[in-house]
């Protein structure tokens, strides 16, 4: 499997002066008055993400840790990772010590509510990884391509 979205166009996302900045769930119509429900958090942004190494996934995860303080979900939507490709591997917890700085650094993000990120248990049984050996701050779910569609569908996200 492949990167489901190209890395560049995901750090372009991400780039506070990219297309985040650009998007103002607030933002007038042509009659100055405000577009949806301001009282109600907006609706996110569904990333569909499958990497091919370690080095992928950080990149995405360092380029989100980097928005601290300059994107707030409050303002702008939730972002949701749904991972569901081999770099589910990287979280299991005989791999912590290895990849230790990637799963803080995913801990950290989620703790900070800048990132939710889902696992799909599809993938995860095809790689044999049991429910247990994913830490406790990753959200699993039965099968990532039906969550995605929820997220879009119900809750009115945008999908990256």
């Amino acid at each position: 499997m492949g990167c489901r979205i190209p890395c560049l166009l995901l750090v372009m996302w991400l780039s506070p002066t990219g297309w985040a900045a650009d998007l103002n769930p607030r933002a007038l119509t042509n009659d100055n008055s405000l577009i949806g429900n301001h009282s109600q958090q907006p609706p996110g942004y569904v990333f569909d993400i499958t990497v091919q190494n370690v080095e992928q996934l950080d990149a995405i995860l360092e380029r989100a840790d980097q928005l601290k303080g300059q994107y707030s979900p409050n303002d702008f939507g939730r972002i949701e990772l749904v991972l569901h490709g081999k770099e589910l591997n990287l979280f299991r917890k005989k791999n912590y010590q290895k990849y230790m700085q990637i799963v803080e650094k995913a801990r950290d993000l989620d703790a900070h509510n800048l990132v939710d990120i889902k696992a799909c248990q599809t993938v995860m049984q095809s790689l044999m990884i049991d429910q247990s050996e994913l830490p406790d701050f990753i959200e699993q779910v039965p099968f990532a391509p039906t969550e995605i569609e929820r997220l879009e569908v119900q809750k009115g996200f945008t999908r990256l």
